[in-house]
């Protein structure tokens, strides 16, 4: 009979220590004057069998799991053998191979849990800005390239932002790149909480931030949305007792749902008009103008 216990590696180290070897298998003697009964899981309520193998409701046989490299994964414990009786040579000898297999499938299970992890630990990285948590541009390209591909009735009015922060060089010229990269990371954060959940916000590159908005019902409710990041990140930053006035130049571009996407030319023309605000001024936005390019 098998049942589930958790304990502490220290309490399970206890009850090994006063335990004798049976091949693979650990035996706990009720006889054994340091053995202490209140470590077991479970004291089955029996009348041991008149017989001199009888088990005993004290006796306790356990099986180790193993892992490959020595490493104690669990234990088994047989609490009360189905005849009242000791388990004989051959009972053992199935239990320890018992013990061995279980060990292998709870190494691999561990094994295969971690290698997931890691692989979707791997999968973030690759597609996030180690600097400030947002997405990067393979995280981009691959939420344009889903727009691009999807059926005709699921697609919707997009738009491509580009933001780029004015005179942010001074502040790494002045400053330290630690004071720069602080910025960085508040004006990504800034981003996020004033954007909708389910648009995208990547780091280009340097001070370059680019804002995927998607379903959206019209150009005004993407322009709104615009407007509030402009005025977060114009919002002072404070760092090492000091205020920092960083403001940002955005263009943006739309994209009709009955007008294929191109990748591209969509970040061309968010970037075009970006530099469109940055002839004219600063902390402002404008709209793609194919008249005016």
């Amino acid at each position: 009979m098998l049942l589930g216990a958790v304990y502490s590696a220290e309490i399970w180290d206890q009850v090994l220590a006063v335990s004798e070897p049976w091949g693979r298998l650990r035996f706990a003697d009720h006889r054994n004057e340091e053995a202490n009964p209140d470590l077991l899981s479970w004291i089955p309520d029996i009348v041991p069998i008149a017989d001199e193998d009888a088990w005993h409701p004290e006796d306790a046989l356990f099986a180790p799991l193993i892992a490959e490299d020595g490493t104690r994964l669990g234990i088994l414990s047989v609490d009360l053998p189905h005849d009242g009786r000791r388990p004989n040579a051959a009972t053992c000898s199935a239990l320890g191979a018992f013990a061995v297999s279980t060990a292998l499938a709870i190494e691999h299970a561990t094994l295969r849990s971690r290698a997931e992890s890691s692989k979707r630990t791997l999968g973030q990285l690759a597609k996030h800005d180690s600097l400030t948590g947002v997405g990067n541009r393979s995280m981009l390209f691959e939420r344009l390239q889903h727009a691009a591909t999807a059926r005709p009735e699921h697609r919707s009015l997009l738009a491509l932002a580009f933001l780029d922060l004015d005179d942010f060089k001074v502040i790494n010229d002045r400053h330290t790149h630690d004071v720069g990269d602080h910025i960085l990371q508040a004006v990504a954060r800034r981003i996020r909480t004033v954007v909708r959940p389910h648009d995208t916000v990547v780091r280009w590159g340097g001070d370059e931030f680019l804002v995927l908005f998607e379903q959206l019902d019209h150009e005004a409710a993407g322009l709104a949305v615009v407007q509030r990041i402009l005025a977060a990140v114009a919002e002072p930053i404070r760092y090492l007792d000091q205020e920092f006035a960083v403001t940002a130049s955005l263009g943006v571009t739309f994209c009709p749902a009955d007008v294929a996407i191109d990748v591209d030319q969509l970040v061309h023309r968010a970037d075009s008009a970006m530099y469109r605000v940055k002839r004219i001024g600063h902390n402002d936005f404008a709209v793609f103008d194919a008249s005016a390019v």
